[in-house]
This record gives structure tokens, C-alpha cells and sequence, in this order.
């Protein structure tokens, strides 16, 4: 079947978001991310906007603006606007607890920047108390994850880890369900905002409700696999 044939039908009947070949105008929504060498996520929202993280070695990239589909390409309109000021003061963790007598407890913990906004693949690892085990988990593109822990193991010390970050860390001493979310302030190999009108074309192979082939125009490269998340 033809490629836009087989768009038109997955448009019509998945209800996705964006500007696609002769204006037709289609809902694309959702967070799809590729690892490679590096790593990219790209958050569709509303109509036509997005939201881009990528990183690549030792350095990533951030930004949003608009966004369509147009002759099998999608193309990411970056807005042009001022950066915006950085909170250099580490801000302090938000910690709830609430009382629970189970043999487990709940721990969740969401990593973000020093401005709220996820960090993608985080690395937590939780130290636990009267044992040898360590737990580790690497983050998704939303930057949150849950731990069962059981409750003989407190007190538990978190560590977190990151590339462009500083590494976080807090303790947990009595054994309870928590909600964490952990600020990191970026390191010295700050990050780049791209806020002066950038513009970033991707050749698109293949499309559906849940993944996104496409690679970056005139690269001779592999196509990626954007998977959507769940």
C-alpha cells in the first residue's frame, strides 16, 4: 500500500497530530524516543507543538515549538526567543510520605532539572540497609520510577546520576510509601537551548500509532525507531 494511503488510514483511525502532505491537518500526540549512540525524545502536544530532548555523547540539547508533516518529512520549528535565566541554587527535594505496615513499601522518585522538567535516563540507585543488594534503575523519557522495598531494608540512601548533571543524593530512614521528586542543578558541560529558530527535518520510512521511522534529512544513516511511550 502507499505510503501516504497507509498515513491516511492510520490518521483517520488512531486520531494522531500534525501537518501532513496538501495541508491536511491530523492530531499527533504522545512522547516517541530513539536510542542510539545517543538518545532523543520528542513530546507532541496539541495541535502542532512539541517538546525536544536529545542527547548525544557529552553534551544534549533541549527546546520546543512548532511542528508538521509535510512530503514524508517532519519538520521541528524551534522558537526564537530569549533563553530563560537559570536557578543556580540547588533547589531542595519534595518528599511526601504516607504510613504503610506492609511487609513492602512504595517508593517513587522522579528526577528533574533545576527548572522541573524531566531528566530522560537518569541512573537512581537505592542503598539498602542491612544488605548487600543495591538497587539500580535507569529512567525513562518521563524520569520516574518506582521501587518495592522491603521494609527491614531501612534506612535506604538514594543516589542519582546523570550526564550534564550534578549527582543527588538523600536518605530515607523510616520505612513508608514516599513521593520524591530530586532537583539537579547542571554541571560545568551545560546543556544547549535551541531558542534562535532552528529548524530540524527528519526523513520519515515508516509511520503508525506507535512507532516513527525516520532518521535526520540527507543522512545516510540508519532509520531510527521513535517508540511511542505508554
Amino acid at each position: 500500500m502507499h505510503l501516504l494511503v497507509m498515513r491516511q488510514l492510520f490518521f483517520s483511525l488512531f486520531l494522531l497530530t500534525a501537518s501532513v502532505s496538501y495541508g491536511q491537518q491530523v492530531d499527533l500526540q504522545g512522547i516517541y524516543s530513539a536510542g542510539f549512540i545517543g538518545a532523543e525524545a520528542i513530546n507532541f502536544v496539541g495541535t502542532d507543538s512539541f517538546y525536544f530532548n536529545g542527547f548525544y555523547c557529552n553534551y544534549s540539547v533541549y527546546g520546543k515549538g512548532r511542528c508538521e508533516i509535510r512530503n514524508d518529512n517532519l519538520y521541528l520549528y524551534f522558537e526564537k526567543n530569549k533563553p530563560k535565566s537559570k536557578v543556580d541554587t540547588l533547589r531542595a527535594p519534595l518528599i511526601s510520605g504516607s504510613e504503610n505496615n506492609d511487609s513492602l513499601v512504595n517508593v517513587q522518585i522522579r528526577c528533574v532539572d533545576n527548572m522541573g522538567e524531566p531528566i530522560m535516563f537518569s541512573r537512581v540507585q537505592l542503598a539498602l540497609s542491612h544488605s548487600s543488594i543495591n538497587m539500580e534503575r535507569v529512567l525513562d523519557t518521563t524520569g520516574v520510577t518506582n521501587f518495592s522495598i522491603p521494609r527491614r531494608y531501612f534506612p535506604v540512601i538514594v543516589k542519582t546520576s546523570t550526564i550534564d548533571f550534578d549527582p543527588g543524593k538523600i536518605r530515607l530512614d523510616t520505612a513508608a510509601d514516599y513521593t520524591i521528586k530530586l532537583f539537579h542543578r547542571r554541571n560545568a558541560f551545560d546543556d544547549k537551548e535551541l531558542n534562535n529558530g532552528e529548524i530540524y527535518v527528519y526523513e520519515i520510512d515508516e509511520f503508525s500509532p506507535d512507532l516513527i521511522m525516520m532518521r535526520p534529512q540527507n543522512s545516510t544513516e540508519k532509520f531510527r525507531q521513535y517508540r511511542k511511550k505508554s
